[in-house]
């Protein structure tokens, strides 16, 4: 698939492998990531052999557009914002026919924004939404969402495009005390971190929304078709509150043990194995 652009005008960078008459999945990416954070999963032999893959940069990321005006990375209010990051996954869309939707972290968060948008799943088949939550800003005290992100999380994110190296180690940890990140591995994702322009990682993080009353009224055979995978050690996200987040709006979830914020990313072959389990009721 050639690069596509936007409605608004913003060239999307998109990359595909597999078999051209699979059923196509869409990968989208996290904040601070590139489109290369999903090249393990893409390589996995049981995926592959049979879908379509196809994974693509956000907007203000990667090799897409990332000199941008402010309109094209921010919108006011809430809906809007979710109408804007929608654009990125209508332009990779066209064409396709039932496709997956997976996301991870920030990407999770763009097609909840996508969902928001067109009313809920409308040509796609089902969504994997990984290692994020529902609710994207802050929340009143009390709300089971209140313990979702700690500080240093957020400053872990904030600080992606200056301090690459805190922000790759945050992530990739699978336990607080994790020392197993591997020193190529943390440099590469690092290098990503780094070269995303400062205002996309202000963009992004200026996307509150709350999907929870949303969600909350999509159809059971709708909610069926989505599922939310938590990993036990991530280190942005708590476990305990994502679980009780998806739990209000009736999503399931599946719990990936051992296992961090980057888990697509350290551990391909496991997500893609997970994946394939999950994709098996729509094949």
């Amino acid at each position: 698939m050639p690069d596509v652009t936007t409605e608004d005008g913003v060239r999307i960078n998109v990359v595909e492998k597999g078999r051209p008459d699979g059923r196509p999945i869409i990968f989208v990416h996290g904040l601070g990531s590139s489109c290369q954070a999903w090249g393990g999963v893409m390589d996995v032999p049981g995926l592959l052999d049979r879908y379509r893959l196809i994974a693509f940069d956000l907007r203000g990321h990667g090799r897409s557009d990332t000199v941008l005006k402010p309109e094209l990375l921010t919108a006011d209010g809430p809906a809007a914002g979710a109408e804007l990051w929608s654009r990125d996954l209508d332009a990779v869309m066209v064409g396709l026919t039932s496709p997956i939707l997976v996301g991870w972290s920030f990407g999770a968060g763009v097609i909840q924004s996508w969902l928001y948008t067109h009313g809920g799943l409308g040509p796609a088949e089902a969504a994997v939404l990984a290692c994020a939550p529902n609710v994207i800003g802050p929340v009143p005290p009390g709300d089971p969402a209140a313990g979702l992100i700690t500080l240093e999380g957020v400053q872990a994110l904030a600080g992606a495009s200056h301090d690459g190296t805190a922000f790759a180690r945050r992530i990739l940890a699978n336990r607080a005390d994790d020392t197993s990140i591997d020193s190529g591995e943390l440099k590469r994702i690092a290098a990503v971190a780094g070269a995303t322009p400062a205002e996309s990682v202000a963009a992004v993080l200026r996307h509150i929304i709350d999907f929870r009353p949303f969600l909350s009224t999509l159809g059971a055979a709708t909610r069926a078709r989505i599922t939310a995978v938590i990993a036990d050690g991530d280190q942005i996200f708590s476990e305990a509150a994502s679980q009780m987040v998806w739990d209000q709006v009736g999503i399931r979830t599946v719990h990936v043990p051992d296992a961090g914020h980057a888990l697509p990313i350290r551990e391909p072959d496991r997500f893609a194995r997970l994946l394939l389990d999950l994709l098996a009721a729509h094949d």
